[in-house]
């Protein structure tokens, strides 16, 4: 027993091995190919922004004067069912 108790004080007096070295590496890695992949970016002119912005605002509006039309036809049906 006092084998296993003397292998227990050694081992908790040695330092842990941590991987922190390699850390800053890893991270200097992940953000240079992040700013390589920023570089790869094709961005839209402002044509094509200002075009697609808008066919997302009207398609936007028709969807929502739709759904309040249905709304306010189911709403007329089911008062007419229950009165």
């Amino acid at each position: 027993m006092a084998n296993s108790e003397n292998k227990e004080e050694v081992m908790q007096d040695e330092p842990k091995k941590t991987e922190h070295a390699a850390a800053p590496k890893k991270k200097n890695k992940q953000l240079q190919g992040l700013k390589a992949e920023f570089h790869r970016i094709i961005w839209p002119d402002k044509d094509t922004v200002v075009k697609e912005t808008t066919a997302v605002v009207v398609t936007t509006v028709i969807l929502g004067v739709i759904i309040a039309l249905l709304d306010w036809v189911i709403k007329l049906g089911l008062d007419r069912i229950f009165s």
